[in-house]
């Protein structure tokens, strides 16, 4: 296992280092980039570090598409492109943990719990990086609303086709690097969309919103991009983006772990 660990954390050092060189990871995202990944790496084997390496580099690399277009939506947003440590946790922390538990509580095969966890974390990322380019603005998941881009709980139809082919992806990883494809891909489909879905939900209803009072817009930012301090409208202070992250990945390993169960 020493030898596992040793090798999980050389290769969590190289990718980090690849994100912090292509600036989609500041240094403190970077470095917990690398305790979440030697933890996945090191004590989920080859299967859970093909999934993890897989959301990576599509997330990555989608989050570079479409720049200029992404930045109207980056004024709503509470932090930019660049994932920080906050981010990466909320992302990979229940990855991490399971991956532990995996290891050393005995508890049976949680890798669909895992891979649940990671379908929805990028079917999230790709819903927001995706349908970001819509053509079509985005509308409430809540009112069918037309809101403005980068609005918490905002969806397009093809953020939406964004995050089932997410999700897709990372149970056809999940399931090439293994065994039981198809259920792989069922578990990362249906984990995937529901955890996306759940995102919108939390944004729209208890995620903290504020509104600027110098230029009227509103934004998850208590600063907004003008400088003017903004003035809560709605939501509860603690749940920030970050938070819906953390509850979206949580939700997403609860609803693999169910979905593997129901059609095994």
């Amino acid at each position: 296992m020493l030898i596992a660990v040793v090798i999980g954390l050389f290769a969590s050092v190289a990718i980090a280092l690849a994100g912090y060189r292509a600036r989609v990871l500041t240094l403190d995202g970077a470095l917990a980039a690398v305790v979440v990944g030697t933890a996945v790496f090191g004590f989920g084997g080859v299967r859970w570090a093909a999934v993890m390496v897989g959301f990576f580099v599509f997330s990555s690399a989608l989050s570079r598409l479409g720049r200029r277009r992404k930045r109207e939506a980056e004024q709503f947003v509470e932090k930019g492109s660049r994932r920080d440590a906050v981010q990466v946790l909320a992302n990979g922390g229940v990855a991490a943990i399971l991956a532990l538990v995996h290891q050393f509580g005995g508890v049976g095969n949680l890798f669909p719990a895992y891979l649940g966890a990671m379908a929805a974390a990028t079917a999230d990322t790709w819903s927001t990086e995706i349908g970001s380019l819509s053509a079509t603005p985005p509308r409430s998941i809540l009112t069918g609303k037309i809101v403005e881009p980068g609005t918490s709980g905002g969806v397009t139809m093809l953020g939406l086709l964004a995050s089932m082919a997410g999700g897709l992806v990372i149970g056809l990883i999940g399931g090439i690097a293994g065994v039981s494809t198809l259920r792989m891909v069922l578990v990362g489909v249906v984990a995937g969309f529901a955890g996306s879905a759940v995102d919108s939900l939390i944004g729209a209803t208890v995620q903290r919103t504020y509104r600027c009072p110098q230029c009227g817009a509103f934004t998850e930012r208590p600063v907004h991009g003008c400088g003017t301090t903004t003035v809560p409208v709605r939501g509860w202070a603690v749940v920030n983006n970050d938070t819906v992250n953390g509850l979206t990945t949580l939700f997403g390993a609860l609803c693999g772990a169910i979905v593997f169960r129901l059609i095994g």
